[in-house]
């Protein structure tokens, strides 16, 4: 499962069904090691120092994350979290194929949200999200500018 957020660094935006969290975001080797101290880091000869604004998409009935777009500076990418299973799928974001990984996520979050929760494994949220799209769609432009301050 990824690594959780940090309260202090999270600005939550209500969004009818979800709740949207924009949070600034490092990820250096430090805080694996520190995370996943009891078990083998994946990956653990990799050099990770990395950072940029995430958005964390949750559940506001089951306080669950599902989704969660990493727009880091140099390997950003996405998680498809299926919480039922206790599985977490990362996409790599291609920048030459969408562009910014800000607006990326920001389109994914206007266009595909209800889809991709229901990838996710979050069936009746992604119904609940769709059905209130005009609460998503007004939370998504707080949500825009959280991110441009926490890059």
């Amino acid at each position: 499962m990824p690594i959780p957020m940090v309260p202090e660094m999270c600005t939550p935006v209500d969004a009818g069904p979800v709740r949207l969290v924009v949070e600034s975001r490092q990820l250096t080797n430090a805080i694996l090691a520190d995370t996943y101290e009891d078990q083998e880091i994946p990956d653990a000869h990799v050099d990770f120092d990395d950072y940029g604004p995430t958005v964390h998409v949750c559940g506001t009935a089951d306080g669950l994350e599902h989704l969660r777009f990493d727009c880091f500076e140099h390997e950003p990418h996405y998680h498809y979290i299926r919480n039922h299973e206790q599985s977490n799928v990362v996409v790599r974001i291609d920048e030459v194929a969408v562009g910014d990984p800000v607006e990326f996520t920001l389109r994914c979050l206007r266009t595909q949200l209800p889809e991709m929760l229901e990838l996710a494994g979050a069936t009746e949220l992604g119904r609940q999200t769709r059905d209130a799209r005009d609460d998503l769609l007004a939370a998504i432009d707080k949500v825009g500018e959280l991110m441009a301050r926490a890059r």
